[in-house]
């Protein structure tokens, strides 16, 4: 893209580079700011509603039945084990669709990243210092 000096008012050094890299940057550290907010907010309220359920458990206010649970976790166990034995008696066919899709996913991420290494770069240091300055 062609900047006109005119009628931006900018001079000639400075390129849409240096403002996507800016851009890119803010929008970074903006980014690991808030994810390190949010992330503290999450725990804590996960941790608070966890010793609340806790505490309602031991004074008596809920009652679990361990059974069902036992028995759902083990209904889990016996779904996700027929599910593995399936994919491994599979094994050759599903390693050679993976491959490609995996080849073409890596394929389209490094040419997303060379296109827009500059952005990329400045958001991902940028996430960093926002996370870091949380």
């Amino acid at each position: 893209a062609v900047v006109s000096t005119q009628s931006t008012g900018m001079s000639k050094s400075h390129n849409p580079t240096q403002q996507e890299m800016a851009m890119g940057a803010l929008a970074g550290i903006c980014s690991g700011y808030l994810f390190k907010k949010v992330s503290k907010y999450a725990a804590a309220t996960a941790v608070v509603g966890y010793l609340a359920i806790q505490g309602a458990s031991q004074a008596g206010y809920i009652k679990i039945n361990w059974k069902k649970v036992n028995d759902q976790i083990e209904d889990l166990k016996e779904d996700l084990t027929d599910e593995i034995s399936e994919i491994v008696s599979d094994e050759d066919t599903l390693i050679l669709e993976n491959e490609g899709r995996m080849k073409a996913t890596a394929r389209r991420a490094y040419e997303a990243l060379k296109e827009n290494a500059a952005t990329s770069g400045s958001f991902t240091a940028g996430f960093a210092i926002g996370i870091l300055f949380a």
